[in-house]
């Protein structure tokens, strides 16, 4: 009977150590926990190694994000120093164009006036009803022109100015006479500026160039020297359009402007005040070449620069665009 028990016991302990085998041998099982632990520490500092390489490769990275934004940075301010650069040669371009018509349209009056004189200080209504009649008289009785010689005079009219009145009336407005020939218009002036005194009806009147109002204002302001020089009976005339040449003892100089005139006046002694024109279109070509250099400019945003200049680019490519 005892017997049989221990068999029953030998017979279940099998059994469990064939159901559980994991648990038959906990010696084998420490043995090979602690056969692994160098594998392990190999993987652990594989893994390490691979860290300090992305660490390295992040912060490599970032020196180059760095380096990179630096580089926009820059381009950045190029591109919006190039754009202020672009913007002034705009502006200068736009100016240059303004200031050229003007040059041209003030070339082309002067151009369709060449064959016009002006007779200054006529009485008003001293024509009567036919101008031309009147001019042709007087030329001839002033000047000693010939009876024979044809002064081929096509129209006359006073000034397209209100008739003076009141205080004004001792300013008459000039006679503007328009010859079919340049050279006839010219042997009129020469003959009158020879004779330099010519009087009608013991009035004294003048003559002149048909200059374009721009040219007559430049030559008004030489008024306050010529006054001087007048009374200091200093010879001089004014070329053209507006120059200023005067005769003095030592020397004849030709003056550009009338401040040039008045401040060399002033200091060779003259009783004469300086005179500060207005600009002249050389003058004002000159200025608006560069005149918004120190000017306010237009920069805005950076996202604003980069629009404004992918439109242009655009738009210089269609321009640019060979035909198909």
């Amino acid at each position: 009977m005892g017997k049989s028990r221990l068999n029953r016991e030998d017979t279940t302990a099998e059994t469990t150590n064939a159901e559980n085998p994991g648990n038959s041998s906990p010696t084998k099982t420490q043995d090979g926990e602690a056969n692994a632990n160098p594998a392990f520490s190999g993987d652990a500092a594989s893994l390490a190694k691979v860290l300090e390489e992305i660490r390295e490769f992040r912060k490599d990275t970032k020196e180059q994000l760095n380096d990179i934004k630096s580089e926009i940075t820059s381009v950045n301010q190029k591109i919006a120093e190039a754009e202020v650069r672009i913007e002034k040669v705009e502006d200068r371009a736009q100016n240059m164009e303004q200031v050229l018509n003007k040059v041209q349209l003030l070339d082309q009056e002067g151009r369709s006036r060449q064959e016009n004189l002006r007779i200054y200080n006529v009485p008003e209504r001293a024509e009567g009803s036919t101008t031309i009649d009147f001019v042709e008289k007087l030329l001839r009785d002033t000047l000693e022109i010939d009876p024979a010689t044809a002064l081929d005079i096509e129209r006359t009219h006073r000034a397209l100015a209100p008739r003076p009145t009141g205080d004004r009336q001792d300013k008459p407005r000039s006679i503007i006479v328009k010859f079919l020939h340049y050279r006839a218009k010219e042997e009129i002036l020469r003959k009158a500026w020879e004779k330099k005194k010519v009087f009608l009806n013991e009035r004294q009147i003048y003559f002149d160039q048909d200059y374009p109002q721009a040219v007559l204002q430049k030559r008004k302001e030489y008024a306050e020297a010529k006054r001087v020089l007048k009374q200091k009976n200093i010879r001089f005339h004014t070329p053209f359009p507006a120059k200023l040449r005067v005769f003095y003892e030592d020397e004849t100089r030709l003056y550009e402007t009338a401040e040039e005139a008045t401040t060399d006046m002033k200091d060779r002694g003259l009783p004469v005040s300086v005179i500060t024109p207005k600009e002249s279109l050389a003058e004002q070509l000159f200025r608006t070449a560069w005149e918004t250099a120190g000017g306010p400019t237009r920069r805005g945003t950076g996202e604003e620069r980069e629009k404004n200049i992918k439109e242009r680019l655009r738009t210089f490519r269609r321009q640019t665009t060979p035909f198909s």
